[in-house]
Formats: C-alpha cells, sequence, structure tokens
C-alpha cells in the first residue's frame, strides 16, 4: 500500500511528531522514507552584499538558511532510522515551502505526504493559507496532516 513517503520538517513541534509517524508508517508498511526541509529567503540585502567587500568572506543568508536546513534533515534522519524507518533521501531545498514539497513528491513517486499541521512559517500561513492545506488541496497522493 505504501512504498515510498515523503515526510516535511523545517524543526518544528509538529513536524517532529509528523517525522514519528511518518517513521512508523515507513517501519510498518516497509517503505522508502524521504526526509525534506524547504527554506525560502527573500533579501533584497543578499544581491549588494557582493557590492561589500569583507576581510573574510562571509556566508550569505542564502548558505546560512541552507546549512540550517541541512542540519534539520540530518537530525530528522538520524531520529527516523532510530524509529527503524529505512531513509532512502535526506534532502534540502530552497523555494515556495507547499510547490517545492509537492515537486519533490511527484520526483520521488510518493504514495504518501506527511507533514505537520503548523511549521515555522505560522505568520505567512495566518495571510496567505498553511503549507498543510496547500500541500493536501494540490498533491496527487494521500496527505497526512499531523498535529
Amino acid at each position: 500500500m505504501l512504498n515510498s513517503i515523503l515526510v516535511a520538517v523545517d524543526g518544528s513541534e509538529h513536524a517532529n511528531k509528523a517525522l514519528d509517524l511518518a517513521a512508523d508508517l515507513a517501519r510498518r508498511y516497509d517503505a522508502e522514507l524521504a526526509v525534506l526541509s524547504v527554506y525560502r529567503h527573500h533579501s533584497p540585502l543578499e544581491s549588494s552584499l557582493s557590492l561589500v567587500k569583507a576581510r573574510e568572506a562571509t556566508p550569505t543568508p542564502d548558505a546560512v538558511l541552507s546549512q540550517l536546513a541541512r542540519e534539520i534533515v540530518d537530525a530528522a534522519v538520524r531520529r527516523a532510522e532510530g524509529f527503524g524507518a529505512r531513509v532512502g533521501k535526506g534532502l534540502v531545498k530552497r523555494g515556495p515551502p507547499a510547490r517545492t514539497i509537492i515537486e519533490v513528491g511527484k520526483e520521488l513517486g510518493a504514495d504518501a505526504i506527511v507533514l505537520g499541521s503548523r511549521g515555522l512559517g505560522d505568520l505567512e500561513g495566518h495571510l496567505l493559507g498553511s503549507v498543510s492545506h496547500k500541500v493536501a488541496s494540490l498533491a496527487d497522493c494521500t496527505c497526512i496532516t499531523v498535529r
């Protein structure tokens, strides 16, 4: 029934609960689990940083966010493996969260996408609609939203 599960994580409490459920499902169904963190960066300063010459190379905001997302994914992979899940991929992507989650789910051929009902981007969720709602509305596969 479930051969491939994608779980989206951002380090929030709801994402950790989603990870635990996804890992449990992957273990029970012997499904391959993919762990994804999507980060988004908007900064008018990012393009102007190249105009400032620093004494030492300083990481860009994008590089910092990417590294943080990688740390979240790596920790999530370890946690899922601790539950006995077979983790196939740990992915970090930049882009609009809902669209990126759906695209990655399609690329992987995921039978299910699991994500928390609320993540770290709550303000945007209140203004534009939550990521979990968008994913559930637009994805072609089963979506499980965890509270």
